[in-house]
């Protein structure tokens, strides 16, 4: 499905089937899985998983994300994934220094690399600085944050975060693209449409709410009954000879 923008909505799925079914559903750019996703198709068969998601998805970007977090691993398991996924694939790699390092390296390589688990304005920056041609910034987390065994962290503005990597992309002229990941509400979408973000990843439960909420619904229920009140049952095309 040809889509009519540089904006790019994936679908965060391990799911081959899932993929089937929303492929040519939406105009949907790729599809996107982590290691913690991948464990919960409860398959050993891990090479096998991702020759299917490749059959699946076709000819659309898949972002497989390496399950090391530092150096050594994380470029063992890129090119291994790359042998088994094929072309179009993005290797996602966390964003730990090790992740930074390797994201420079593969770039070099000509690997397409998104940074992920990024939680901070100076994590995308250093990603963005190593080549990675995706930073996805995981919105809901920064807010939730957390705290050590003192109790003093309690999250980080994520607003301020998208802010900062805007500004970042824009002043420096930087190609990557900043990927929003975890919107919980629509609210948050749109402030992820509107602050930036050139690319977003989203559940496919948030397909089926974007078109279920109860405003959409009472509106379409409302349409459809005046037609009815004057036509009946009965369909467009067949009033029309």
């Amino acid at each position: 499905m040809k889509t009519f923008s540089d904006f790019e909505i994936l679908l965060n799925t391990p799911d081959p089937a899932v993929i089937r079914e929303m492929i040519d559903k939406y105009p949907i750019s790729g599809f996107a899985s982590n290691p913690q996703m991948i464990s919960s198709m409860n398959r050993p068969d891990f090479e096998q998983l991702v020759k299917e998601l490749r059959e699946a998805a076709r000819d659309r970007k898949l972002f497989i994300q390496t399950p090391s977090n530092d150096y050594e691993g994380i470029m063992k398991d890129a090119y291994a994934i790359l042998k088994a996924a094929g072309q179009p694939t993005i290797i996602k790699v966390p964003s730990t220094s090790g992740g930074i390092k390797a994201i420079s390296d593969l770039t070099a390589q000509g690997i397409d690399v998104c940074a992920t688990q990024v939680m901070s304005s100076l994590q995308g920056i250093l990603a963005l600085q190593a080549g990675a041609k995706y930073v996805a910034t995981f919105y809901c987390f920064m807010g939730m944050g957390g705290a050590d065994e003192n109790g003093l962290y309690s999250g980080v503005d994520a607003d301020a975060v998208f802010k900062a990597l805007k500004t970042f992309r824009e002043t420096q002229h930087c190609e990557g693209k900043i990927m929003a990941c975890a919107p919980r509400t629509p609210d948050e979408m749109s402030y992820l449409f509107a602050s930036g973000a050139s690319a977003i990843i989203l559940d496919p439960v948030d397909f089926d709410n974007c078109f279920n909420s109860r405003h959409f619904m009472a509106l379409n229920k409302n349409v459809r009954a005046d037609w009815e009140k004057v036509y009946g049952d009965v369909a467009a095309y067949d009033l029309i000879k």
